[in-house]
């Protein structure tokens, strides 16, 4: 009985029946060939015989791979993963910073409420005790014009 042989990302052999990995490429043809004796399509390539392993086998596929648009394809997507890492932790250091400043704002913004209120009620207050001086002062006004205020005395300078 000849067992399989699957190989994970990092290129380590594993037994049958453990797969880290799901496929990746398409159930092609062309990729059939590519991978024919890789881990990807060994179970499902009806009519082939099993690839045994050889010592030279190892170095064989892992060169086949190096040099493949297969691990070209794996390169390009692990750098756009790394692109889009960096990109999303600069726009979560960002959310958090726009977070903060709206919270800052919410703050100021219920604080200036705060203080408005306060004002408009202290100007009710100077408004409704001015009106009742002026109720009040009304009738002290008219004595006050009709007393009238003392003019300046004119002093001669004589020397």
């Amino acid at each position: 009985m000849v067992d399989e042989v699957r190989m994970d990302e990092n290129y380590n052999l594993l037994p049958h029946g453990v797969n880290f990995q799901d496929a990746i490429f398409p159930d092609s043809p062309e990729n059939h060939r590519m991978f024919s004796s890789l881990f990807q399509f060994s179970n499902c390539t009806s009519g082939t015989e099993p690839q045994i392993y050889t010592p030279d086998w190892e170095a064989q596929e892992d060169h086949r791979l190096l040099c493949s648009t297969v691990q070209k394809a794996l390169f390009e997507e692990e750098e756009r993963v790394k692109t889009l890492s960096q990109k999303a932790r600069i726009l979560e250091k960002a959310n958090g910073h726009l977070r903060e400043k709206v919270k800052k704002l919410k703050r100021s913004l219920r604080l200036a409420k705060v203080e408005s209120k306060r004002e408009a009620m202290l100007a009710q207050r100077l408004l409704e005790e001015e009106r009742n001086r002026n109720r009040l002062g009304q009738s002290t006004d008219v004595h006050k014009k009709s007393l009238g205020k003392p003019g300046k005395k004119v002093t001669e300078n004589t020397l």
